[in-house]
């Protein structure tokens, strides 16, 4: 016991330090708890570090269970299914050969594979922190693949545990998972609702009560024979936030992230150990498999399925990480001495390296998604939008609304009032027969895409109205090439200014706009009522007046 504290002492003094240095240069504080762990490999015993990060994992493990929307899975489940198993099915088989040409025995292959094929929800989803009222398409598709191969990974993890740990095949576990899964899910819909409807409010009673499921689910799953991933996995979709009292516990709950990640990351970054050159070579494998297979063939295929190309490839660049499941896989059979120790090392390694590319490129996602798209990737891959556009041959001095669910539905409504033919583009498809039955014209596709411009008759147009709160994407739509008169939704005072400087007529600010207003100031500037000089001054006005506040 005193070890372990000894080890927890010393990951939390090097976190702190590092933190403040992380905090001062605003940089991403992953790197920073890698170095830590560099550091502290040196001091501390590898048992401990392989028990902590095991620990580690199955409390992250837990935090994104209870992050789940379960009722959003419905809408996006099929695809997501397809594509998690499609892909981890393909890169997995692709892995796994060139582990057998490097001359590996199956086994090893086997976990290379597995390290190559389940892809994260850890580094990369922890961008996607929008509200819940903001839940871009990629988001609901990243979360939901993300469950897709946690499932997988609990699939392996009691696949090596009854057939390669075990002395004989107890497939017995297979049933108790289940059983343990099924406990959780009838707890969340039967229980668990009722029981935080009572305690709304009590923030102290409600994270004991969340560290109670995790502690009580785990100790289940060791009581069964049972790895404690798959307890912590189970906890976590007991008491998945999809219900409002459950908000509490879950602003509560997330502070244990803030205790487990600095473990989870630092424990990491001291298994890390000089590598070999045959290490080195199946790194390399890892790395080209996870940062560049896994997120083109995730492209690929969402495009088959007619998705847009920023959906397709947003949802892409969050399954470039090696996935916690793979490391804790690793990791157990490294305690169970059934992993060559070049294997382990390299998939801890290629693990360090892919979380310190998605940290940059969760950060950067929709500049790669421009990028890829300026070079003509999306459209090798597949990409199509006249398949899911509906546009009047003679539409002209239309109003173009980018984004029908943030502010679209009233801009829509105050050209109805003018009797203003109007033109919606959204990458949304759960929301395309809502745009079916209120606008006659729409295009499907990426504000990025040149081709979704061209199908809505850009040129022709009176007006451009972008509502969208994603940077990226209003950030295409201010670079349009156009005399077109274009107003675009901000949430800083600093991007008004540059949008407006940067030629926009106009920028809408909900900080300081009511939604009402948005409506009105549309329907004066498309009745001549307010003239376009007067729009842009009252727009730079209102923005000067946020900057002022």
């Amino acid at each position: 016991m005193y070890d372990i504290l000894l080890a927890l002492t010393l990951i939390f003094v090097l976190a702190a330090a590092l933190l403040l240095v992380a905090a001062q240069k605003e940089l991403s504080v992953i790197p920073f708890y890698l170095l830590a762990g560099i550091v502290a490999g040196a001091a501390i015993d590898e048992t401990q570090l392989l028990d902590l990060a095991q620990w580690g994992i199955a409390f992250l493990v837990f935090l994104f269970g209870v992050h789940v929307d379960l009722e959003a899975f419905r809408s996006t489940g099929r695809v997501s299914v397809t594509v998690g198993v499609v892909q981890a099915t393909v890169v997995g088989a692709l892995t796994v050969g060139v582990g057998l040409a490097f001359g590996l025995d199956p086994l090893n292959a086997g976990y290379l594979g597995i390290a190559a094929a389940l892809s994260s929800s850890l580094v990369a989803t922890s961008y996607l922190g929008t509200e819940r009222d903001v839940r871009p398409t990629y988001q609901q598709l990243a979360e939901s693949i993300h469950l897709t191969e946690d499932l997988l990974g609990v699939l392996v993890v009691l696949s090596l545990s009854a057939f390669v740990y075990a002395a004989t095949p107890a497939w017995e576990q297979f049933a108790v998972a289940g059983g343990l899964i099924a406990l959780a899910v009838g707890i969340r819909y039967l229980l668990f609702h009722r029981l935080t409807a009572r305690l709304r409010g009590d923030s102290e009673v409600m994270m004991l009560i969340g560290i109670s499921f995790v502690v009580g689910f785990i100790a289940l799953a060791e009581a069964a024979d049972l790895s404690i991933v798959v307890g912590a996995f189970a906890a976590g979709i007991a008491i998945a936030d999809d219900y409002p009292h459950s908000l509490e516990l879950v602003d509560t709950v997330d502070d244990l992230e803030d205790f487990f990640s600095p473990i989870f990351f630092i424990t990491l970054g001291a298994l890390v150990a000089l590598p070999s050159l045959e290490s080195l070579g199946y790194t390399l494998v890892l790395v080209i498999a996870v940062v560049i297979v896994n997120p083109l063939l995730v492209t690929a295929i969402l495009l088959r399925r007619g998705f847009d190309g920023r959906s397709a490839i947003l949802t892409g660049l969050t399954l470039d990480q090696v996935s916690t499941f793979s490391l804790f896989i690793a990791i157990e059979a490294f305690a169970a001495d059934q992993i060559a120790r070049e294997v382990f090392n390299a998939i801890v390694l290629a693990a360090v390296v892919t979380m310190l590319v998605a940290t940059y490129t969760g950060r950067h996602a929709g500049e790669i998604n421009r990028w890829l798209r300026d070079r003509g990737v999306v459209q090798r891959l597949g990409e199509s939008v006249g398949n899911r556009a509906s546009v009047a041959d003679d539409l002209s001095d239309h109003v173009i609304v980018v984004d029908f669910e943030h502010g679209g539905r009233q801009v829509l409504e105050a050209c109805s009032r003018l009797d203003r033919p109007t033109l919606v583009i959204e990458d949304d498809p759960l929301l395309l027969e809502e745009i079916r039955d209120s606008c006659e014209n729409y295009v499907y596709g990426d504000v990025a895409n040149d081709d979704v411009w061209e199908y809505a008759n850009l040129e022709s147009a009176a007006l451009v109205v972008s509502l969208t709160p994603e940077h990226d994407r209003a950030e295409a739509v201010v670079d349009l090439e156009t005399d077109v008169s274009r107003v675009v939704r901000v949430d800083e005072t600093e991007t008004a200014e540059a949008f407006l400087d940067r030629g926009v007529d106009a920028v809408l600010n909900p900080d300081t706009i009511a939604a009402d207003r948005i409506g009105d100031d549309l329907e004066a500037l498309l009745s001549e009522e307010l003239s376009r000089e007067e729009f842009v001054e009252r727009s730079r006005d209102q923005a000067g007046g946020s900057r002022e506040a």
